[in-house]
């Protein structure tokens, strides 16, 4: 399985596993995230949902290139690119707390995967960025408009407009993570600190959670979101692209 699916206490854990990848999203994980998504959702025993990946380098690496490489033009890409941008529109919109728990690198589309979440926390030592820029593109899944809602406007354009890669501490003095994990046993103060966020019933935090959800303009997001997804189909058939994608790929 491409994506671990457990019940811990009142969480639903989704787990990205491919870590020979750096837990890189490909149509399988895809298809296995938005169906978690929808069953956690659905599911009352769930008082929150935590997505995380296997091992200690990658929560997620983005896009995995080897699976996408064949995809050229923007008539393409966009198939792609809105295929998981509906998966993280559903996080988004999820009407129960998401947490992004950063067990490594979150870069790229890993990173647009976190902030479509409510929460972010992360293991210290990782890294984080919106790195798109460098293969000649921009966000593509919606992280932008993500980015957009949920930090300072001056610091979401910092982050994608640069491409940094930022650390941990960098990330929280921003506004983009709610807590650094420095414990050796950081999977226990995870659930810890996890628990301390989000302690009551599944109906209080749901009921929260509709109230800020109210306060968006669902429908302006969504089309922005979309005209995210245009732009990043246009820029993946640019020659800039397609030569820093076979970069990547021959230096494997």
């Amino acid at each position: 399985m491409s994506l671990l699916v457990e019940k811990v206490n009142r969480a639903a854990v989704l787990t990205i596993n491919r870590p020979n990848q750096r837990n890189a999203i490909n149509y399988q994980v895809m298809d296995e995230l938005r169906d978690a998504i929808r069953d956690a959702e659905s599911d009352q025993s769930v008082s929150y949902i935590v997505i995380t990946g296997t091992g200690d380098r990658a929560f997620c690496g983005g896009g995995d290139v080897a699976s996408f490489v064949s995809l050229r033009t923007k008539e393409d890409a966009y198939p792609m690119l809105r295929k998981m941008g509906d998966v993280l529109e559903a996080l988004f919109f999820c009407k129960k707390p998401t947490v992004a728990l950063l067990n490594g690198h979150a870069v790229g589309g890993g990173c647009e995967l976190a902030v479509a979440c409510d929460y972010r926390i992360a293991r210290s030592g990782v890294t984080i960025g919106f790195i798109q820029g460098s293969i000649g593109i921009t966000t593509g899944w919606g992280g932008s408009v993500y980015a957009m809602e949920r930090l300072n406007s001056t610091v979401a354009m910092e982050m994608l407009m640069s491409g940094k890669r930022y650390s941990p501490e960098e990330a929280k003095e921003l506004g983009f993570l709610t807590y650094i994990l420095k414990e050796e046993n950081w999977k226990v103060e995870a659930q810890g600190v996890i628990e301390n966020l989000l302690p009551h019933s599944s109906q209080i935090l749901e009921t929260y959670k509709q109230h800020w959800l109210n306060s968006l303009d669902r429908n302006s997001i969504t089309s922005r979101i979309e005209k995210e997804i245009l732009a990043c189909a246009t820029l993946w058939e640019s020659e800039e692209h397609h030569l820093a994608v076979e970069k990547f790929l021959n230096k494997r």
